[in-house]
């Protein structure tokens, strides 16, 4: 639970800290340089998560957490200042409700889509034969999430049925595995692809429009 805490927040003051120097770097050298490169951070951020099992140590971890933050903030300033710039003062609030409108969608789709990728194969990781030998009761719960996994094959050890409870940890730990690392990599693939959008698309600069 401390090292999840200290991960958050490690990741929150890299958002915040490249939030600014990204701001300051999207003047001097483009807005397009700054956005495309934060969003290739988050591609390697999201392909080496991607890799993390048990033996992981935290000093890996946290060092994740701090390309996930920096691309996160590299992207998020200076892409709405990208928005914010191209529009007059008299449309800044149509072009502040586009930008959150977008990212609010962009938000949803994403943990619809990863959300489903994870329990599509979190839950075929509890294929009949492999469930075998493992009560239904502790099957409910375990098949909701990892954490009422981990709970069912406590309780399985508490009654003595260590084995079952081996069996069910270790399914739902391979299961949860499979669907971050199959999560993360459409994420990555998605960051790439913006990525290439960015650089081919977005300009150096806003083309900011004259008040009327």
């Amino acid at each position: 639970r401390f090292a999840a805490s200290a991960s958050g927040r490690m990741n929150a003051t890299c958002v915040a800290i490249s939030s600014v120097v990204g701001t300051q770097l999207a003047v001097r050298h483009g807005t397009k340089f700054v956005v495309g490169g934060g969003l290739i951070l988050l591609s390697v951020a999201y392909a080496w998560i991607s890799t993390v099992s048990v033996e992981t140590t935290y000093l890996e971890i946290a060092l994740q957490m701090v390309v996930l933050g920096t691309g996160m903030g590299l992207t998020s300033a200076p892409a709405t200042e990208s928005i914010m710039g191209a529009v007059s003062n008299a449309k800044a609030g149509i072009g502040s409700a586009v930008n959150d409108a977008t990212r609010e969608l962009g938000a949803t789709l994403g943990v619809a889509v990863i959300g489903s990728v994870f329990a599509s194969l979190y839950h075929d990781a509890f294929s009949p034969k492999a469930v075998s030998g493992i009560p239904s009761q502790a099957l409910g719960p375990a098949e909701d999430s990892i954490g009422g996994a981990l709970i069912a094959a406590q309780k399985l050890t508490d009654l003595g049925a260590v084995s079952a409870a081996r069996s069910l940890d270790r399914i739902a730990s391979t299961g949860f595995f499979d669907g971050m690392q199959a999560g993360c990599l459409v994420a990555a693939g998605v960051c790439a692809l913006g990525a290439i959008f960015c650089f081919a698309v977005l300009p150096a600069q806003p083309e900011t429009e004259v008040d009327q």
